[in-house]
């Protein structure tokens, strides 16, 4: 187990009890059809010769009308259902309400993957109470693969197929050695912790690289054991997070300490891969 247990997450334990199961049932329907509509728009552009803005200056973020266009549609379709709860999304900023809820959006969240035609971007919704994670969706509309986690529980299901979803749950793995890591790129701007990351990628059995919030699906479902992130914004994370914990795994920021709404993360399946994560990284910390 990770040593510290203030530095462990557990999604259960910031479980909301106000909700009845019909009140869950409906939000996770409605999240669902929000990604779904939002999913017709990003598959409309996907492999398409779109015009690519660059949202940085110093480097390059890109964005195009599939991401504005995704966004809009979700905002409109959150106002609609839910008109007093606030609203962050990447491309339009933030909504203030007059609940504790916010909803968050990444429209696609893999942007660099989009535009070169790769399938590992998705569409990302969450809602958080307070700062805490309530449920989430992770969206890949290419695929049809549809994640989502909340109050607890985690399941799959595939939009084109009929059957139930399928429930999720992360593998157990005893080391490092025996583990598949992600993360974005093999060189991370954090240089302080880029002999650290080197060498985790080095001691792991699979080291796998660019796959951006598919990673964490493949963490949910048991394929893969743990992601690194750095420089997350808290629409990259909050969906993802409320995933991974649902399906029983873990997230924390590099030092151990949860909660976090972005920044430097780990994510994992099994404490003990998670730990010896950590014990690397605190070796090249200031």
């Amino acid at each position: 187990m990770v040593e510290n247990t203030k530095h462990t997450s557990d999604l259960s334990s910031v479980e909301l009890k106000i909700f009845t199961e019909q009140e869950k049932q409906s939000l996770f329907e409605n999240m669902i059809n929000i990604v779904y509509e939002a999913g017709k728009i990003t598959n409309s552009y996907f492999k398409q010769n779109l015009i690519i803005e660059n949202k940085a200056e110093n480097s390059f973020n890109p964005v195009t009308i599939a991401d504005k266009s995704a966004e809009k549609k979700i905002r409109e379709m959150i106002e609609k259902l839910y008109p007093n709860d606030s609203i962050i999304g990447e491309e339009y900023g933030k909504k203030s309400g007059s609940t504790d809820f916010t909803w968050i959006i990444d429209p696609i969240d893999g942007t660099k993957a989009f535009i070169s035609g790769i399938p590992t971007w998705g569409i990302l919704l969450s809602m958080v109470q307070n700062s805490k994670p309530i449920m989430g969706v992770i969206y890949q509309p290419f695929t049809g693969e549809l994640f989502w986690g909340g109050f607890g529980k985690a399941f799959k299901k595939i939009n084109s197929t009929g059957g139930n979803p399928k429930s999720l749950s992360v593998r157990k793995c005893k080391n490092l050695a025996n583990a598949v890591v992600a993360t974005s790129s093999p060189t991370i701007p954090n240089k302080l912790f880029q002999t650290g990351l080197t060498e985790i990628m080095k001691l792991s059995k699979l080291d796998r690289y660019g796959l951006d919030c598919y990673a964490y699906a493949m963490l949910a479902e048991g394929y893969v054991d743990a992601v690194i992130e750095v420089g997350l914004q808290e629409y990259d994370f909050r969906a993802p997070e409320a995933v991974v914990l649902s399906s029983g795994g873990i997230v924390s920021n590099f030092d151990g300490s949860y909660p976090l709404t972005g920044g430097d993360v780990i994510a994992s399946g099994d404490p003990r891969v998670h730990q010896q994560i950590i014990s690397i990284l605190s070796k090249y910390k200031k």
